[in-house]
């Protein structure tokens, strides 16, 4: 009887979604590093893209969702782990850990200068985000990393089959196209 060895990398999914993030990237109400306050209202839910670090001129590390309230701008997103920029970056943030910053570049649509807590500033009322990006230093004031979600590297197994034993090696590769479909349901678009 021969035996044949199928060797096939294989992500299974975990509780949490590899290349996963939160990130604050601005803190409303506060007098910045540039010198500008960004009021509530300033942003809108939309989706960004994810720079890559430092804002640099590289392709895109990630995708996600911008969202606010009263007091912060965050964006929720995911790093793509199947491109190199996406998992540099993602690694680097998980080892910066609370050292990692976040920044944003933006269109200004409305702003103004004004008085706040005795300091002439500028204002910005409506931002139109172009994307995110972890840096060494932000002008933001206390951005930061909240999750960072792990990822595994494919793994190679190995399953031994025998005649009549094929199709118990198909049933595992089904209930993995499962899994990763699941997966790209849960993902955002």
């Amino acid at each position: 009887m021969k035996r044949k060895t199928f060797k096939a990398p294989m992500r299974l999914k975990q509780e949490d979604d590899a290349g996963g993030f939160m990130a604050v990237f601005s803190t409303l109400n506060v007098i910045d590093l540039d010198g500008d306050v960004t009021v509530p209202g300033a942003f809108d839910d939309q989706p960004v893209i994810v720079e890559p670090w430092n804002h640099s001129w590289n392709l895109p590390a990630g995708k996600g969702i911008i969202k606010s309230d009263e007091e912060k701008a965050w964006v929720e997103g995911e790093f793509f782990l199947d491109t190199e920029a996406g998992r540099e970056n993602h690694q680097t943030v998980k080892n910066l850990g609370e050292l990692a910053e976040w920044s944003y570049t933006f269109d200004v649509l409305e702003e103004g200068k004004g008085d706040f807590n005795g300091e002439t500033v500028n204002f910005l009322r409506k931002l139109d985000v172009v994307g995110v990006s972890p840096v060494t230093r932000g002008a933001g004031i206390d951005t930061r990393t909240i999750v960072i979600k792990r990822h595994e590297p494919a793994e190679e197994i190995e399953t031994e089959t025998q005649p009549g034993k094929v199709s118990d090696f198909m049933t595992l590769l089904n209930v993995a196209e499962v899994e990763f479909i699941k997966l790209k349901m849960e993902l955002p678009n």
